[in-house]
């Protein structure tokens, strides 16, 4: 990783209210790192912290449904996967580059700000400049050097599709033509893995999608999985989701690679040791009722622990969603450290009568000891 961009680090859990947070490097040599609050209960996963160049560690402060007609029992055939819990240390690299702001241009006639008259905001992708695709600054100044400034910008939010045609300006400290935006090259976190396919290494964590402001999953190319150490949490209280705390660093060996960034999860295949791993039978979701639960997480260093939860709902489903049923913390412990469920835990396997049967995915920040799961059978068809 070049130590010229510097990265914000978040921590992956899906809230009623959230601040989403990105890291890199800008238009030119400039750097953001800024916020967005939403207040719908969405799956976007953000928490600041800070980036340490030199040393390149990453360090975070961090329904029912109708019955029609009779429905054809699906054949239970259970197996076994590798029990997740641990935590994760991501690095996603966008498809692209994600606006964090706009800004202004220092020039020689003034300030000027080429792009105050387009409709983007943060967490937009900027896609290409005159036709060719970007993904770094100094492949933009390549670019805009060329054309003497004339820039044709596609842009995604989300599905959308956005053109532009603007006038880079020329930055009176460095002589480069500039757009006035701050963007990043990739988006870093910290979440918990849910399992690991023994036989093909294909892992899964998170049960939501790491997201952009308007709820739609980042566009990806790829991601980088490294080990990550919890050092503490910031308890959750009513009105206001708490927080793990914990660092991952980009020196150590990755553990994983991700390909799949979607609304039930972030998937990829395990490079790591499984050796001390332990392995547990899948239970589907036709067999999974409510009642007495736990789930396995880790508050603190990088050991998961089971703690005493109640599943209080199950929703029935015949498509994929990640609030697949409703959990309530019930163990002191975890209540003492956390208040309850926390930004760093999505993706916490949560079992029942021993068998692996969702994650968790959401908390409600009218009660923190609430939240969403996602059934396991979502996630393991992705």
């Amino acid at each position: 990783m070049k130590k010229l961009f510097c990265i914000s680090v978040l921590l992956f859990v899906a809230v009623a209210s959230v601040g989403y947070f990105g890291f890199q490097t800008a238009d030119g040599a400039d750097f953001a790192a800024t916020a967005f609050n939403d207040i719908d209960v969405k799956e976007a996963p953000y928490i600041q912290s800070t980036y340490d160049c030199e040393q390149e560690v990453v360090e975070t402060r961090l329904f029912g449904i109708f019955d029609i007609g009779e429905k054809e029992a699906r054949p239970v055939v259970e197996h076994s996967v590798l029990l997740g819990g641990t935590p994760l240390g991501i690095d996603l690299k966008v498809d692209g580059l994600m606006v964090t702001a706009k800004s202004g241009v220092i020039t020689n006639d003034g300030t000027a700000s080429p792009m105050d008259n387009a409709d983007v905001t943060f967490g937009d992708i900027l896609y290409s400049v005159n036709g060719k695709k970007v993904d770094s600054a100094e492949a933009i100044a390549e670019i805009l050097e060329g054309s003497d400034g004339a820039a044709d910008l596609v842009f995604y939010r989300g599905a959308l599709k956005k053109a532009y045609s603007v006038q880079a300006v020329r930055d009176m400290l460095s002589g480069k033509y500039k757009l006035g935006l701050m963007l990043q090259d990739s988006v870093a976190g910290i979440g918990t893995l849910t399992f690991i396919d023994p036989e093909t290494g294909r892992f899964g964590c998170l049960g939501h999608a790491i997201s952009g402001p308007d709820g739609t999953p980042v566009r990806s190319v790829y991601g980088t999985v490294y080990p990550a150490y919890i050092t503490g949490a910031v308890k959750g209280k009513i009105g206001k989701a708490g927080e793990l705390e914990g660092s991952f660093s980009t020196k150590d060996k990755p553990i994983g690679v991700l390909d799949k960034n979607s609304i039930y999860g972030n998937f990829g295949y395990y490079t790591g040791d499984m050796s001390d791993m332990q392995e547990i039978k899948v239970a589907p979701k036709e067999a999974i009722t409510p009642g007495k639960a736990q789930i396995f997480s880790t508050v603190i260093g990088n050991e998961p622990e089971l703690y005493d939860i109640e599943i209080i709902k199950v929703n029935e489903q015949d498509s994929p969603s990640d609030k697949s049923m409703v959990i309530r913390i019930t163990d002191k412990e975890l209540i003492e450290k956390t208040g309850g469920i926390v930004q760093g835990m999505s993706g916490s396997p949560i079992i029942r009568d021993g068998k692996l049967v969702g994650a968790v995915t959401h908390v409600f920040t009218s009660d923190p000891t609430k939240g969403f799961g996602i059934f396991v059978d979502w996630m393991l068809i992705q």
